[in-house]
């Protein structure tokens, strides 16, 4: 019999699974069937790969071996088998599964991927956190993420995937037109400290780690916290009920006004990761460079945020260090 991928199937199935009749109901045979199969996979192999007793299957010394090698032979057949699959009869992309956490730039992806690649079937999922996104996009069942994350607080790139930074921006704050605070032209974070925040009800781990260490160098812990739905925090801001942080290219609303941190105390960058080894990966180059044109343009519609940039401008001609490029 030669060995096939089907066979090291049926070997993984029971090793994960630990019994033949666990692993014959996710396979989908009988168990009597199973049995037979991993005889006939023994015997071609010339030894035992399970030893089996009541308490269920465990790979014997050659069934280790076996293992080891099966499971990166199945990885490689399923990798292949998804990229062709991917592509068309004339070799193009035939589908494009973007992420994206919820945030300004998501859409702009989306219509970026459609217009580099009009014959490419595009998806776009929206992930609760980055973590998610990472690792969504670690398990090839996304080629290409947009995701965010903090200077300080960056969360790490997996091994297979690449990325390329598209901006960096401080961290804002919104704020009612009438809080007493809104004609300065920058809020110290200190002078907020009595105030009810407003965060969305995200995952966002490392938002909130940063958050809390920056209220905690600037002489208090943010207690009056309501977490809600963040398509109510805008209208709520602007009604009086509490401020929250955001991002620089966010654009001020009715009743409610985009205000940087004095300072700068809070970093966030928007980054474009993809699988290296994913079809998709010669057309990241192109979307990338458009959606960082899309991103610088955004942020030159904000007034605000390019009042900031002018202001900090000066102090950089002036012999302070750039924070980041």
């Amino acid at each position: 019999m030669q060995l096939e991928i089907r066979h090291l199937r049926v070997v993984a199935a029971i090793a994960e699974c630990g019994s033949i009749s666990r692993a014959s109901a996710v396979l989908g045979h009988s168990q009597p069937a199973v049995t037979a199969q991993l005889q006939r996979i023994e015997r071609a192999l010339g030894g035992r790969l399970f030893a089996r007793d009541g308490t269920g299957a465990k790979p014997t010394a050659l069934g280790a071996m076996v293992l080891s090698h099966a499971q990166g032979i199945i990885a490689l057949h399923d990798d292949l088998v998804r990229d062709v699959q991917r592509r068309d009869a004339e070799g193009d992309l035939a589908t494009l599964r973007l992420g994206a956490t919820a945030g300004p730039m998501a859409a702009g992806l989306m219509t970026v991927s459609r217009r580099l690649l009009p014959e490419a079937e595009v998806s776009l999922h929206v992930s609760d956190a980055d973590e998610e996104l990472v690792e969504l996009l670690a398990e090839s069942r996304l080629e290409i993420g947009l995701s965010v994350d903090y200077p300080g607080y960056e969360l790490p790139v997996p091994e297979g995937l690449s990325e390329a930074v598209l901006g960096v921006e401080p961290v804002f704050v919104v704020l009612s037109k009438d809080h007493p605070l809104a004609d300065e032209p920058e809020v110290p974070l200190a002078a907020l400290a009595g105030e009810r925040w407003l965060p969305g009800v995200g995952k966002d781990v490392r938002m909130r780690a940063m958050f809390r260490d920056t209220c905690r160098r600037a002489g208090f812990v943010p207690r009056r916290i309501q977490r809600t739905d963040a398509s109510l925090v805008f209208s709520l801001i602007s009604q009086g009920h509490g401020v929250s942080l955001c991002r620089a290219i966010t654009a001020e609303r009715e009743n409610v006004v985009v205000r940087p941190l004095a300072g700068d105390p809070m970093w966030v960058r928007e980054r474009l990761l993809w699988s290296v080894g994913s079809p998709v990966a010669e057309h990241v180059p192109g979307i990338r460079d458009v959606l960082a044109a899309a991103y610088r343009e955004q942020a030159e519609a904000m007034p605000v945020y390019q009042a900031w940039q002018r202001s900090r401008r000066r102090s950089w001609s002036e012999g302070e260090v750039e924070p980041f490029a």
